[in-house]
């Protein structure tokens, strides 16, 4: 390393001074090197390529990778002496504001980076490395974050442009997690702030404004904007909003211009993307890195300017090469161009007046699957160093599979199936006479295509993988899941309201579920027809969207030279998820029970989905007389215990859980419960049912009732009792039957329970096997007809169909109903036959009812 102190440097840059003032200036450069920070406190070397300072004498003005390749002379009229208290005067400005614009006498400004043939070039590989550094920060392994930064980039091309903002943010981080089968990373995907992530992706982000050229003041200021979640409106409108809001405070227009441009090809780029034809820049690739030199001053200013080779050697970082440097400078209303590119040269600069700088990069090999970055580094001696790099996304559409623009079938977790053979998608006519249009009728009738195209045979070209436009089209492996219809506008078919249903069916014992979507035709603008898709069966219509019900478009291709065939295709993509994705199965360690004993229940709960699944809610309802003992409730996976939450309401028992089951993991639980003598009255049966969310897509899984029945022995507990009673023609009205009071047959009681009893043909009937408590019967009338209440004159509460008992233990009660022929005579000859030592005493003797009782 060839290392100048202070006095080599003016020795170099001043030869002609000697004496005092060499010495003088030979001071004050080092004390502005110091101060700069540029040597190193204790040091008295710096290396050669060290920045000077910007004063007025001939000194360093721009440099290449921190090597002096530009230099100015400002020619005022004094003596050294003058000059060296400029420099003094410049140099305490400048340290006070480093950044202050107005302290730069030549300001270097960043241009952009266009192709040569003026287009402005990609732009989305600084936003997948601001990705790739927030999922590093995340906790994510540098491997991982490569890979995770381009599948953001694939997932926000492949949403619609209409999508807003809170629906970019849940739809990405959702389909990271599916592409993602550590389940620590898919925590940690989740758990990124939907703002953070947004702000990134509208270019608000470290490398995003860094690659921009733009000095550290601004990048600070538009770093903080916060791109709101909004859930109305198209995401790319609310970047705009936010720009509008964060450039309201930069003085600068020039950065207010580049920052929505920028944003603005970021649009085209993803459009690019969402097409299938990504604008990749490829090794061979030329582009120009257009920078502006502004002399600030009234003076005039020579300037010296590098040439390629300089460039090349210090200034230029990553895979190319520097082919030329040129400049344009108006000047006395001419304009004067030059090439530096073999030669450096000395340019004069107008005071007021501004040089345009062009290096121009042929692109070297990049790397195939991560961003290749190549940046030309300019470094004033006076000013900001100004950095403009370009980001190269590698070609996502290969190495990623972005979603294709025709209709993709894939899994629930939006991934590729393993096997496609046998899977059918058609299209069909809704039957008619259903109102909603959500039933099938007839398979829809499709215009014919070819593919290869014969120009001769009038029959429109069609499009892969179903080039006949055949419905329904069957898929193979080597389709990947695509899909393909052909609408002919001239029959009709996008006439505003047609209505179709799309229907996927899987193969015979798939474990895959068909899917059913109606499709509804909707607005025509020009050659852009919309559409409404409605999933028929309640899930999402896409694990990439998430959404029951989405909007789209179908863009109309006019093929006018051979038969006026207006076609748009199909595009709508659909998910197939697993018939049964969780299940549970419930087991006892015994087949039949007594009072006091102990039973263990054991659930398995089974993930039999492509996805993890967390969110775990179990609900069993235990059968009646059985009581839980919470203390018994233990839960585990592989054998080691894992935390599970447990509340109870009455029979109801809920366990949740927060773990995660992966894919084809069991979570086993065990309960005791005890069998009291209430368990009797019940059937012995226990019931439970498990819920829970998969990961990738968020979609609800749910399997049960696990049914598991115990037989109920009474054992040495008897509680039981009988319940007897009976109807009869109660002719003294006492409510006991007595000789000649006969039973009425068929006359039908109901208990508490619904029980439904008939009297045989003495009135009688029982019921055994009752269990203690208290317990109801109702008469009913209508079942005796000829038949009404007889009034009770001994026991007032049985004037009523009803009757209440108490059944002890083990007991007997009874329940009995007078009943009196509804002939007037009857009832009042009843009345006078009463004998006298039946009556009650007056002292005890209820009131009587009315005779018309």
């Amino acid at each position: 390393m060839i290392v100048a102190t202070p006095e080599h440097l003016v020795n170099i840059f001043l030869p002609s001074l000697t004496g005092k003032s060499s010495q003088k200036i030979t001071a004050i450069l080092g004390n502005i090197l110091l101060l700069s920070g540029l040597i190193p406190y204790g040091t008295q070397s710096v290396a050669a390529q060290t920045t000077l300072a910007c004063d007025g004498v001939v000194l360093d003005l721009l440099n290449l990778s921190n090597s002096a390749v530009i230099s100015y002379t400002d020619q005022p009229n004094g003596q050294v002496d003058a000059h060296v208290n400029e420099l003094i005067s410049s140099k305490v400005n400048l340290l006070a504001d480093p950044t202050s614009e107005a302290n730069q006498p030549l300001r270097l400004v960043a241009a952009g980076i266009e192709d040569l043939e003026g287009n402005r070039v990609s732009r989305l590989g600084a936003i997948a490395l601001d990705l790739r550094e927030l999922y590093i920060q995340q906790g994510l392994t540098a491997e991982t974050a490569d890979t995770t930064s381009l599948q953001t980039i694939v997932q926000w091309a492949g949403l619609p442009p209409e999508t807003s903002s809170a629906q970019v943010a849940a739809a990405i981080k959702q389909n990271l997690s599916a592409k993602n089968e550590d389940v620590n990373t898919q925590e940690l995907i989740k758990a990124i702030p939907d703002s953070t992530l947004l702000s990134i992706l509208a270019g608000f982000g470290q490398f995003s404004l860094t690659a921009l050229g733009l000095p550290n003041n601004e990048i600070e200021l538009l770093s903080q904007t916060v791109v709101a979640l909004e859930e109305v409106g198209d995401f790319p409108s609310q970047i705009v909003s936010a720009t509008e809001v964060a450039t309201a405070e930069i003085v600068r227009p020039e950065a207010q211009a580049l920052l929505i441009a920028t944003q603005a090809r970021y649009q085209q780029e993803l459009k690019s993307i969402r097409s299938e034809e990504q604008l990749n820049i490829s090794t061979g690739s030329k582009v120009r890195f257009k920078f502006r030199l502004d002399n600030q001053t009234n003076n005039v200013t020579e300037v010296e300017l590098p040439n390629a080779e300089n460039v090349n050697a210090k200034g230029l970082t990553g895979s190319g090469t520097v082919t030329a440097v040129t400049y344009q400078l108006s000047k006395d209303e001419t304009i004067e161009t030059g090439d530096t590119t073999e030669n450096s040269a000395t340019v004069t600069i107008p005071g007021q007046t501004s040089l345009e700088l062009n290096v121009d990069v042929e692109v070297g090999e990049l790397l195939p699957t991560t961003v290749s970055s190549i940046a030309v580094d300019l470094q004033p001696s006076c000013g900001r160093s100004v950095v403009q790099s370009l980001n190269i996304l590698p070609p996502v559409i290969d190495t990623l599979g972005i979603i294709d623009p025709l209709g993709r079938l894939t899994g629930c977790d939006g991934g590729v199936l393993a096997e496609y053979d046998g899977f059918s998608v058609a299209l069909y006519d809704p039957e008619p006479s259903d109102p909603t249009g959500s039933t099938i009728a007839s398979l829809t009738t499709l215009t014919r295509t070819e593919l290869p195209d014969d120009p001769d045979n009038n029959i429109p070209e069609g499009i892969e993988p179903n080039t006949e436009n055949s419905n329904p089209f069957f898929l193979v492996n080597s389709d990947d899941g695509k899909y393909a219809f052909l609408f002919d506008d001239g029959l009709g078919q996008l006439d505003f309201g047609a209505t179709y249903i799309l229907l996927v069916q899987p193969p015979e014992d798939s474990i895959y579920d068909e899917r059913r979507v109606k499709l509804v035709i909707g607005d025509r603008q020009e050659n852009i027809v919309e559409y409404t898709a409605t999933s028929l069966d309640g899930k999402p219509i896409s694990a990439v969207d998430g959404e029951t019900t989405i909007t789209g478009q179908f863009v109309l291709v006019e093929d006018a030279e051979r038969v006026s065939l207006d076609l748009a295709v199909l595009n709508v993509s659909s998910s197939v998820c697993d018939v049964r994705e969780i299940e549970i199965t419930k087991t006892g360690d015994r087949a039949t029970a007594e009072p006091g004993d102990i039973v263990l229940y054991r659930l398995a709960i089974r993930n039999v989905a492509s996805s993890s699944l967390t969110n775990l809610q179990i609900t069993d309802t235990l059968p009646p007389g059985f009581k839980l003992e919470p203390d018994s409730v233990t839960a585990a996976i592989d054998e080691v215990e894992v935390p599970v939450n447990l509340t109870q309401s009455d029979r109801t028992v809920n366990i949740t859980s927060d773990l995660t089951l992966a894919s084809g993991e069991v979570i086993n639980l065990v309960y005791a419960t005890q069998v009291t003598p209430n368990a009797l009255r019940g059937s012995g049966e226990n019931s439970a049912i498990v819920n829970a969310q998969r990961i990738d897509n968020g979609l609800g899984v749910q399997d049960g009732p696990a049914i598991h029945t115990l037989r109920l022995d009474p054992g040495i507990i008897e509680d039981a009792g009988t319940l007897i009673g009976r109807v009869f023609v109660d002719k003294n009205f006492d409510g006991e039957q007595q000789s000649g009071e006969p039973g009425i047959p068929n006359a039908v009681i109901y208990l508490e329970d619904g029980n439904r009893i008939i009297t045989d043909p003495d009135g009688l009937f029982s019921v055994t096997n009752v269990l203690p408590g208290v317990h109801t019967g109702t008469l009913d009338l209508t079942s005796i007809p000829e038949y009404r209440l007889a009034p009770n004159i001994r026991f007032i509460e049985r004037n009523s169909t009803s009757r209440l008992i108490k059944l002890e233990p083990g007991g007997m009660a009874r329940m009995n109903f007078g009943v009196t022929p509804t002939a007037a005579g009857e009832e009042t000859e009843s009345r006078r036959k009463i004998p006298d030592s039946e009556k009650l005493s007056p002292e005890i003797e209820p009131n009587v009812p009315n005779s018309d009782l």
